[in-house]
């Protein structure tokens, strides 16, 4: 039983609900908060629509955001009420964070690297339900290692990297020289338990460089950007849906010789637009994914812009929408299902992602724009939340990428982490998503510790006012059995000092009086 003679909640910092307040910068320019039992940080959110009571699916939010005085980080939040529930700065990156199946088991999925300014070189990362690494692949036989935009399983035990690399080829008939300086893309597929090599393309075999529909070539040291492919899935046949962002469109690769079978939008269009041109006149995009087995359907975040050319919020011209079309393959048509743009409307000139889930909701990660928005299938807004003020969008706002929801169960290997200040005590587990009630000890010695209280978990950090005066104190964690499943490190409450862990055997994880 939960005891009422103490004083316990969260120690997390209240969502924020003033947007006038939240985007004139009085939070400022990165709105953030702390925590005393970890050194870790987190968004702050301003709230702008959030229906509580309409259905949804997926218990966490996988997300990674960038936080002051913090590495980027791959980011897991509670989905019923945002709050922190998994980051690792140690993580140098951490882009495309989600939840994906291998062998039947889930991990948390992402990309850990050096930035190269608009794409990156690294490694895809897999990690356990405990959070230990399971595999960190990257591309073979390429100049660089694996890019940052993209990391996704495949049904038969594979994975596919994004790829960016220099070549030098003659650029004449796109305006440069006969040895020109172009950034190339490329993807791989490897075995996940191998690490060899399933198949590599190369977007230049297949592609021509006047297809391009960005802007007219410069000569940079980093090589002319010509293609930046940004999402590629393999298909049931396997071949493979790749989204190419400087030539407007989304193609269908041969999974045997590279060829492009069809593509949707750009120069090549292959289908008749039934919707006056709505469903091919994407620009810019990302995240182009089919939506189920038949692939007869794609989602895509389509940025409609490049550059800034609009405001945000209060966007005018060259919208962000994301978009949903369908592909009839035997007459060759396509046709737009839906198009959600953000209640406020906004310009993402860059970056952004498309999640359709289990239940027909389809969760947007706005991108640049420090924003992400549930729908329901209807085009309803189901949550509205903002993590930076609106005016950063140009300067690169969030960055969110794309943002996930998935359920999601993980224990560490880890344990919790307490602190003890100004009288109060502060608990977190990093990661940790089965806790439901922390009982805390205390007593004279860090050995003849009892139980003062048991309160419930209450956001990332849960704060708890002992009612009695102790020299030492310590927090259990216990599920929603009552077992306990893990045990913090004591601290010394003279000193706020933290003196070692009492971790008890496995068979007497039973609490007290359960």
């Amino acid at each position: 039983m939960l005891s009422p003679y103490n004083s316990q909640g969260s120690a997390d910092q209240p969502l924020l609900t003033d947007a006038v307040a939240y985007n004139d910068w009085v939070y400022g320019d990165r709105p953030y908060q702390t925590y005393y039992s970890s050194s870790l940080r987190s968004p702050r959110f301003l709230i702008n629509t959030w229906n509580k009571n309409t259905s949804t699916s997926g218990s966490h939010i996988f997300m990674a955001p960038a936080n002051p005085g913090q590495n980027p980080s791959p980011m897991i939040l509670d989905s019923k009420d945002l709050s922190l529930v998994y980051a690792d700065p140690q993580w140098n990156g951490g882009t495309d964070a989600r939840m994906q199946i291998h062998d039947g088991e889930p991990y948390l999925t992402f990309w850990s690297g050096f930035d190269q300014k608009g794409h990156g070189t690294g490694g895809g990362v897999m990690l356990d339900t405990n959070y230990n690494v399971f595999k960190n692949l990257t591309t073979k036989g390429l100049i660089t290692g694996a890019d940052s935009h993209d990391f996704k399983m495949t049904n038969d035990g594979g994975a596919i990297m994004n790829n960016y690399h220099i070549i030098y080829t003659d650029l004449t008939s796109i305006g440069g020289p006969e040895n020109g300086t172009l950034l190339d893309c490329a993807f791989q597929e490897v075995d996940v338990e191998t690490g060899e090599v399933r198949f590599t393309w190369k977007a230049t075999d297949h592609f021509n460089l006047t297809e391009g529909l960005a802007d007219p070539y410069s000569d940079v040291d980093t090589g002319f950007d010509w293609f930046h492919m940004n999402a590629i899935s393999k298909t049931v046949d396997g071949n493979y849906l790749i989204s190419i962002r400087h030539l407007r469109t989304v193609a269908l690769i041969n999974g045997t010789d590279g060829s492009r079978i069809w593509q949707v939008g750009g120069v090549k269009n292959s289908f008749k637009d039934l919707s006056g041109g709505n469903a091919t006149n994407f620009a810019f995009q990302h995240d182009a994914r089919f939506t189920d087995a038949n692939e007869t359907e794609i989602t895509l975040f389509d940025n409609h812009a490049m550059h800034i050319t609009s405001s945000t919020s209060g966007c005018t011209q060259n919208c962000t929408r994301a978009m949903r079309i369908a592909l009839d393959y035997d007459a060759m048509e396509v046709r737009l299902v839906s198009e959600f743009y953000h209640p406020q409307s906004v310009q993402a000139w860059a970056q952004g992602g498309y999640h359709l889930l289990p239940n027909g909701n389809a969760m947007i990660g706005w991108g640049v724009v420090p924003a992400m928005t549930e729908f329901d299938a209807d085009g309803n807004v189901v949550m509205d939340v903002q993590l930076r003020p609106w005016n950063t969008t140009e300067k690169g706002g969030g960055p969110l990428y794309r943002v996930y929801k998935f359920d999601w169960v993980a224990q560490p290997l880890t344990q919790p982490s307490c602190a003890f200040v100004d009288g109060t005590v502060y608990v977190s587990w990093n990661g940790a998503t089965e806790v439901r009630t922390w009982a805390l000890y205390g007593g004279k010695s860090h050995l003849t510790m009892e139980m003062l209280t048991r309160v419930e978990k209450n956001g990332f950090e849960t704060s708890i006012r002992p009612s009695e005066e102790v020299s030492f104190v310590r927090v259990d964690a216990l599920d929603a059995n009552g077992t306990v499943i893990g045990s913090s490190n004591v601290v010394d409450t003279s000193s706020g000092d933290s003196v070692g862990s009492l971790i008890r055997p496995r068979e007497l994880y039973r609490h007290e009086g359960d």
